[in-house]
């Protein structure tokens, strides 16, 4: 009697599959394969899956500039000039192209998306690099990024977790969404707080230069190293241009037992999702836009706010504790992603969400009951807020990889677009506070630091028993462990 492959039925809930054992062997035969293999050959190995999806992080990364500027870190200019339009506008057009790119994009090809994206980045650069303080300019450049990034997002995710080999889908996805977008931040961050206002070269036109320069490479590597999926392929019933395309995902460009492991899974995967309704997506959705709506609340207008009121009381006009909030995002972001498919996606989600939920807490209880903050209680707070920036890049780091694999194909791109639209709605919100409405806007702080300190320890205790783990499975697998809103038993 041939074994057991341990991958779920598509008839039967949480059963396995009965299919030759040669399968199940041969998968845990390559999984150990590349966890013997030195790290760098395997990286070499796989360079193509994150070269294919190299145009989208280009763009995003310009998007991540955008939205440090729209929170706060940008210029004296756009503090005495900037409507509140202009704060938005980035968010407002990044719903709207996501929303387009959630439900129309598989109308296109995945290379011809981002091409147009690029040109759009590209653009969009431009205008703003040969503007000098002209609002609408900016704002015709803002709303060019905003609809790249928002139309780049939802096909980038799902494609990111169909070209990935099972064992880096992890690192591939955060690398191809949470990092450029924190790099992006963090530019901006060092930017802002170290510009000389004197400059007859504005800092929005160098940033405008930057995001120019990404729109160019974005296209290049668009036109000559996307690829498209090899599931769109097999599901047009292409199965040679599959096997063509999963070959040229890897170094050297052959075709392998892998590659034909990777069609067999490929080939289950479509035959599975072909009936499932959108009642299966539900219960991912739920968890993950929530986690998306957190990532937008951890670095949002309220928080540089928060950053600039403490740090002007304590280091005076240092740059320093700016410049080590967005670095600090950033390490926080980028050594997460490489232990997500080594320790896992859900122990550095747990991690991160519980000690930033308590940070808050602790960082809340500073401004609690006092008009006038003691100077103790400034540095502090500014000290608490900075270790909840590195918490929260280590917490909100697999949500890229929890994106690509937990929702049904049919409609997993409309999910990640709807998921993505409310981060960006939450966004918009804060940016409607009023902090004028109170004492130096302590109020504002407090309740905000508050709730959303609850929230992060909320979704901790729903995390311990409704996220699963889905490192080392195919999507498949992956998907199954989010079709219910309790995880299964092993």
């Amino acid at each position: 009697m041939p074994d057991s492959d341990p991958r779920p039925s598509p008839n039967d809930g949480f059963q396995a599959i009965p299919i030759p054992s040669a399968g199940g062997q041969q998968r845990e035969l390559i999984l150990q394969s590349s966890q013997r293999s030195p790290c760098c050959n395997r990286d070499l190995r796989n360079q193509p899956q994150a070269n294919a999806v190299g145009a989208a992080a280009l763009i995003f990364l310009s998007g991540g500039l955008h939205v440090a500027w729209s929170i706060g870190f940008d210029t004296l200019f756009a503090e005495l000039e900037v409507t509140n339009h202009l704060r938005i506008c980035w968010f407002l057009a990044a719903i709207f192209g996501a929303l387009l790119g959630g439900f129309f994009s598989q109308k296109y090809s995945y290379k011809l998306l981002m091409e147009f994206c690029s040109v759009l980045v590209l653009i969009g650069g431009a205008v703003m690099a040969v503007t000098t303080l002209n609002l609408n300019g900016l704002l015709a450049a803002r709303y060019l990024n905003g609809f790249a990034n928002g139309l780049a997002i939802a096909p980038t995710l799902a494609m990111a977790g169909e070209l990935s080999v099972f064992y880096k889908r992890g690192t591939t996805t955060s690398a191809a969404e949470q990092w450029p977008v924190t790099i992006g931040i963090f530019v901006q961050i060092v930017c802002s707080a170290s510009w000389d206002t004197e400059s007859d070269f504005t800092e929005e036109q160098f940033q405008g230069a930057i995001s120019a320069v990404l729109g160019v490479l974005a296209l290049v590597m668009a036109t000559l190293l996307s690829i498209e999926s090899p599931v769109d392929l097999l599901e047009k019933g292409d199965e040679q241009a599959a096997i063509e395309a999963l070959s040229r995902l890897q170094r050297p460009r052959a075709v392998t037992a892998e590659t034909y492991d990777q069609v067999s899974d490929h080939r289950t995967y479509l035959a599975h999702h072909r009936s499932l309704s959108w009642r299966k997506a539900c219960p991912a959705f739920f968890r993950l836009a929530l986690m998306r709506a957190l990532n937008g609340m951890s670095c949002s207008m309220l928080v540089a706010y928060t950053l600039t009121a403490t740090s002007t009381v304590v280091y005076s006009d240092n740059s320093g504790p700016y410049v080590l909030f967005g670095f600090l995002r950033l390490v926080g972001s980028f050594s997460c992603a490489f232990a997500l498919d080594s320790l896992g996606r859900k122990i550095p989600l747990l991690l991160g969400l519980v000690i930033s939920g308590g940070l808050c807490f602790g960082l809340a209880s500073r401004f609690a009951g006092a008009k006038l903050l003691r100077f103790g209680d400034m540095r502090m707070a500014l000290w608490l807020l900075l270790i909840f920036q590195l918490f929260a890049g280590i917490g909100f780091a697999p949500s890229s990889a929890y994106l690509s694999e937990a929702f049904p194909r049919r409609f997993k791109r409309q999910c990640i677009a709807l998921a993505y639209v409310l981060e960006m709605i939450v966004q918009v919100i804060i940016l409607q506070v009023d902090l004028s409405a109170t004492a130096e806007g302590s109020d504002c702080v407090e309740m905000f630091f508050f709730a959303m300190g609850s929230l992060l320890l909320a979704s901790f205790l729903g995390s311990v028993w409704f996220m699963p783990e889905t490192k080392d499975t195919t999507l498949l697998q992956a998907q199954f462990r989010f079709q219910e809103f309790v995880i299964p038993p092993a």
